[in-house]
């Protein structure tokens, strides 16, 4: 199995050395890191066309679909970050469908020199610039056609405004009766996390630009372009959560996401625009469903497998009637507070949670507080909250027992020991702001501030540490990384991550898998603020490559050292 370690295995503790390991390995049996593209296709060897030859469909100043499309699938692709070369393979799946008489597949991406070698992919006039595409099928999964993308300079893709413009755009120059557009990137749902010297709060990485797109700037962007689009798609990690849908209420009708972390392949492209192409005339929830349902089979596949994904869509005319029942449940819980609050903190750490210990399936916490209270205002509003979720949530999977209660919507439910209310972090005060605690006296942030009473500056640790690892062979080894076992009733199994698990951790950031980008090397960098404990790294050597080792250099860097 994937998780599994082969016969030869090394574990690493220390605190400031540099270790120079030299593994041997004999052919390990079992390797199911499958990335998203055929098994001979390696990520830096696939050729690219530079036919950057000007047609119609790269025209970005005039009108270049003259008649209406049934749709138009608009992917807002920001890689100028270490997914850049999962956005390489990702254009390479679009272009498998391509665009035709009935639907336009339409790209704004923008890569990185970081972490594509753009001399391998035989494109080095590559220069960093943002790249507008008309996808057009090549059915060559050995090609990407970088140069078909008309070059509309160095843009920062984190900023509302270069949305807005995509948005715009894509809307006056390839026109549909439908339209769906997809955040393609690193997420966080609404939380602030730590991404190499980068607050994050919502989606949309520019390294270039040091910048990240917050949430309220990504649905203030949706929002200025003026469309209202059929179906919004985040193919970003936790963004499935209730606070999330509730800030783009009235501006789409349909979203998809996912309460847990994405593995690094995300959306399978060719599977989800296959089927629009095959069926032109589904529905905006018919194509909300789709992208669950393929997802969900993707990653179900004996091929592709992954433990503990999720995908969910969600209607957004019941976003509303969701919220004023979430308000109810927190109004309760105030005025009951002193005997409901054991049932509360049960709920907070016996419900299914996710990378972000905090975000907890909204329906599993309800269910609970509603089995666990024999009467009662909140626990009759446990249950309209269970109600309205079910009546919102439109398509949902999960695979494996680690998420077996997800049903689709997550909400923020902290306890003390997962706040930080320092100077630099102050987390209530950025969830406050959320539009969804901006809407009167009644707010869940209410019923947060009281389950977080008296939360101590010094319950989270000071991070921003990292561990580098690179070896000089093409085998494949993995880093791992075992986090502390908190809160106390998380089984310390269930913290050990790496790179192709999906790289977002409760207290860090992986790299792109090695295996994926083909780069002899992954990293692991922790939050500013993380739980306190020992981080104990994992070097594994999976397979053999051309050769049958790999000499291994890894690297503790401490930010108190400068």
């Amino acid at each position: 199995m994937r998780g599994q370690f082969p016969k030869i295995s090394v574990f690493f503790y220390f605190i400031l050395f540099i270790i120079l390991i030299g593994l041997s390995g004999c052919g390990t049996s079992s390797n199911n890191k499958n990335p998203k593209k055929e098994d001979n296709t390696n990520s830096t060897d696939t050729n690219v066309n530079d036919d950057s030859s000007s047609d119609s469909s790269n025209d970005v100043n005039g009108t270049t679909s003259t008649s209406k499309r049934k749709w138009t699938y608009m992917v807002y692709m920001g890689a100028d970050n270490n997914l850049s070369t999962s956005g390489i393979i990702d254009l390479n799946e679009m272009e498998t469908v391509g665009s035709d008489e009935n639907i336009n597949i339409v790209l704004q991406a923008e890569y990185s020199h970081n972490y594509t070698d753009f001399n391998q992919l035989g494109y080095p006039q590559y220069d960093g610039q943002t790249l507008r595409f008309l996808v057009q099928n090549d059915n060559d999964p050995n090609s990407v056609n970088l140069g078909k993308g008309t070059p509309v300079g160095n843009l920062n893709m984190a900023l509302p405004d270069t949305l807005k413009e995509f948005i715009i755009w894509a809307k006056s120059n390839y026109p549909a009766d439908h339209y769906a557009l997809v955040i393609w990137d690193h997420g966080a749902g609404w939380k602030e996390s730590r991404l190499d010297k980068i607050n994050i709060k919502g989606a949309v990485e520019d390294q270039t630009s040091n910048s990240f797109m917050t949430l309220p700037q990504l649905a203030g962007a949706v929002r200025d372009a003026g469309l209202k689009l059929d179906v919004i798609n985040f193919d970003a990690c936790l963004m499935a959560m209730y606070e999330v849908a509730y800030e783009f209420r009235g501006l789409t009708d349909y979203m998809t996401f996912s309460e847990e972390t994405e593995p690094g392949a995300g959306d399978p492209y060719d599977t989800i625009l296959g089927a629009l192409n095959t069926n032109p005339a589904m529905s905006a929830k018919s194509l909300a469903a789709t992208i669950v349902d393929k997802y969900y089979d993707y990653y179900n596949s004996p091929e592709t497998r992954e433990e503990g994904i999720t995908k969910s869509a969600v209607d957004m005319s019941q976003i509303d009637t969701l919220h004023s029942k979430i308000v109810q449940l927190a109004d309760s819980i105030l005025s009951e507070f002193g005997t409901v609050s054991s049932v509360v903190l049960g709920a907070q750490n016996n419900t299914q949670k996710y990378a972000y210990p905090a975000n907890h399936d909204l329906y599993d916490f309800a269910s609970y507080i509603e089995k666990n209270l024999p009467s009662g205002s909140t626990k009759t509003a446990a249950a309209e909250v269970k109600t309205a979720v079910a009546n919102t949530v439109v398509a949902n999977k999960s695979l494996s027992d680690k998420v077996k209660d997800s049903y689709g919507l997550a909400i923020y439910v902290p306890v003390r020991n997962q706040v930080s209310a320092d100077e630099s972090v102050n987390e209530l005060q950025q969830y406050k702001d959320l539009a969804s605690n901006n809407t009167g006296t009644g707010t869940w942030y209410n019923a947060v501030v009281k389950m977080t009473e008296n939360i101590s500056d010094e319950v989270l640790k000071t991070g921003g540490f990292a561990f580098y690892a690179e070896w000089d062979t093409d085998a494949d080894v993995d880093m791992y990384v075992w986090e502390p076992c908190a809160p106390p009733d998380k089984p310390c199994e269930d913290t050990l991550y790496a790179a192709w698990m999906g790289q977002t951790t409760p207290n860090g950031y992986f790299s792109s898998d090695s295996y994926e980008t083909g780069y002899s090397e992954e990293y692991y960098i922790a939050n500013d603020y993380v739980e306190g404990g020992n981080y104990d790294v994992i070097i594994n050597y999976v397979e053999d490559g051309t050769e049958d080792y790999a000499n291994i250099t890894l690297w503790y860097i401490d930010p108190s050292n400068g």
